[in-house]
């Protein structure tokens, strides 16, 4: 069959990897000889909905075959630009280099019939087509009576829905040697949590949708009653892209020396549940739980059960979001205390370890590290830092959606940081990559392992999709 090669430069949307059943090769545009055409990527902010959605564009002009393309079919000049985004990646085509096509003659298909268009009867020797994605190159070949694309895309994998739960008890008052340094002055577990949460979001601040709560909120009051203990309902500040300046807006100032209340973790942590789960389930969420203290203030509890009793149910609240609703919980400890605790009225939890009590949290929460330590523990502000900055490089996702399912997927090739990655079968225990679902239509893939890892540092793969194996 003949077999035509262009060219052409793309962004990583609107891939065309299809096949239709007409004859025609299933396209965003049509290139011809001598087309003149280049790539700008440029990184945009995401949507401020932290479900991403392509903004309305203006339809790229028609060709004379009625195709939606970039080039004039009779005279191979752009006829205007092609803008379209992910919520993070923008494209524009331009006309500063040429690409030329060359002309290849394979052997003809083994078959009694011939491909003919149905409307004309003439017979289609082949078909012409480029896609706006980035890509290195593309080409449209014929597998049987099933035309085909083939190309080199660049992806970036999904942004993380993230909700950061601090805990803005009175015990965060408490003064510490945050540098680890005796020589300098001591300052509040609040002043360090303030400091390193306003150096994660401007860090991460385009690679999370990131949301907050309190827990209590700055209602709370100085007192052994249910005054201490209150939380909204609803979260501080919910996810959205970019989201560093309302969530600091919404914090005690650093320096504040009087915040209150007790530490009602449990309603913290599920008022962030409760809006996590309203959102996409396919984009990974998760919680980054932050407390200096052991959870009290147990829902419907009266008196010295409010302060003493360890409140249990947020082990059970934690699970449930991670077994059920794959929602994992990051567990943060400020200078947690590895002993039980005494039988005390000084409004912590009796006969508890609190240490434990955050091992056992981890566990359930679908993110224990190896070892004894299975949460994070920090004892000066240095250790909170490297805790959050190894916790938000575990968060990263490593699931990359696919603007559209391949035509010919058992086909396709992944790249990471300019090296192949074998296809596995379980992300859980190799390295390599899979499509997420099980069958098809794919419109993701995930990589897993040292892939992953690979991943997260170069923050973008290589997806090739071919029409026969490679």
């Amino acid at each position: 069959m003949a077999r035509k090669t262009s060219l052409v430069w793309m962004t990583s949307l609107g891939l065309v990897v299809g096949c239709g059943d007409d004859g025609q090769t299933s396209q965003t545009g049509v290139a011809t000889d001598s087309a003149s055409s280049t790539m700008s990527t440029t990184t945009v902010d995401p949507p401020t909905s932290s479900t991403p959605t392509d903004p309305t564009t203006d339809a790229p002009p028609t060709t004379s075959e009625g195709t939606m393309g970039m080039t004039s079919e009779s005279s191979g000049t752009p006829t205007g630009t092609d803008s379209t985004s992910t919520g993070m990646v923008t494209a524009t085509m331009s006309t500063t280099e040429t690409a030329s096509d060359t002309m290849t003659t394979e052997p003809p298909a083994t078959s009694s019939t011939t491909d003919q268009d149905t409307t004309t009867g003439s017979t289609t020797d082949d078909t012409t087509g480029s896609s706006s994605a980035t890509t290195d190159s593309e080409s449209t070949t014929t597998t049987g009576d099933i035309p085909c694309n083939e190309m080199q895309v660049v992806l970036q994998p999904v942004v993380p829905n993230v909700m950061l739960v601090l805990d803005k008890s009175g015990s965060m008052l408490t003064k510490w040697d945050h540098d680890a340094n005796p020589n300098t002055a001591t300052v509040s577990r609040w002043f360090s949590l303030y400091a390193v949460v306003d150096q994660v979001l401007t860090a991460f601040n385009a690679n999370f949708n990131f949301g907050m709560n309190l827990f209590p909120n700055k209602q709370a009051v100085d007192g052994y009653n249910v005054g201490a203990c209150p939380v909204n309902p609803n979260v501080e500040i919910p996810v959205a892209p970019f989201n560093k300046n309302a969530i600091m807006n919404a914090l005690p100032a650093q320096n504040n020396m009087t915040i209150k209340g007790g530490t009602p973790a449990a309603a913290g942590v599920t008022s962030a549940l409760n809006h996590l789960k309203t959102l996409d389930p396919a984009i990974p969420r998760a919680i980054m739980l932050i407390t200096d203290g052991a959870a009290n203030c147990t829902s419907g509890a009266v008196d010295e059960g409010l302060f003493e009793v360890y409140d249990q149910s947020l082990h059970n609240i934690v699970g449930d979001a991670f077994s059920q609703d794959s929602i994992r919980t990051y567990v943060i400890g400020i200078a947690t205390s590895n002993a039980v605790t005494p039988v005390d009225q000084d409004g912590n939890p009796d006969s508890i370890n609190p240490y434990q009590k955050l091992n056992e949290l981890a566990t359930v929460g679908g993110t224990a590290k190896p070892g004894p330590e299975m949460f994070y523990n920090a004892d000066n502000q240095n250790e909170l830092q490297a805790a959050l900055d190894a916790i938000i490089t575990d968060a990263q996702s490593c699931v990359i959606p696919l603007q559209d399912e391949p035509g010919f997927p058992d086909f396709t090739k992944v790249k990471v940081d300019n090296a192949y990655v074998p296809k596995v079968a379980d992300c859980a225990n190799q390295n390599g990559w899979k499509y997420v679902e099980p069958g098809p239509p794919y419109t993701a893939i995930e990589l897993c392992g040292t892939a992953c890892t690979a991943l997260k540092e170069t923050n973008e793969a290589g997806v090739e999709y071919y029409c026969k194996p490679a």
